[in-house]
């Protein structure tokens, strides 16, 4: 029995879960843990479930706002954006640094953003990834 919470709580913990980035128009999906949230993850399943952001700019104009908001926010790492259509971002604890990772995909033809925050460590994040994601919206004006 100890065994077994011990594989749980490594595999719970662990570097290793769902790459970032987008595949097949979809960002890729949370782990089981209750630290991540998406707007496409098991899209039905309660646990992770959040809606993509809506827009009401041009998609130009929505990508600049969002790239420029991160630009100006402090334990923010902006590390990849590709043709005005993807932004990932760490965000970094203040005390211990620890890594959220916040992604972000603008899909074609539509005004809408689908989102995931997830936390790279630990098993539950208190709904901090969860809490993120509707700052962001609320900053935006963004419904």
């Amino acid at each position: 029995m100890e065994s077994i919470l011990s594989l749980f709580i490594i595999c719970c913990t662990s570097f290793i879960g769902p790459s970032m980035g987008v595949y097949e128009n979809e960002l890729n999906y949370c782990p089981p843990t209750p630290n991540c949230v998406s707007s496409q993850s098991w899209k039905y399943n309660v646990l992770h479930k959040s809606s993509p952001y809506v827009y009401k700019e041009s998609r130009e104009e929505a990508y600049k706002k969002l790239y420029e908001y991160f630009v100006k926010l402090e334990n923010v790492n902006i590390r990849k954006e590709t043709n005005a259509d993807y932004i990932r971002v760490f965000y970094f604890t203040k005390v211990f640094r620890f890594p959220d990772k916040v992604e972000f995909y603008f899909e074609k033809d539509t005004n809408k953003i689908q989102v995931r925050s997830a936390s790279v460590f630990g098993i539950w994040d208190i709904f901090h990834n969860r809490a993120r994601i509707e700052w962001i919206r609320r900053d935006m004006g963004w419904e």
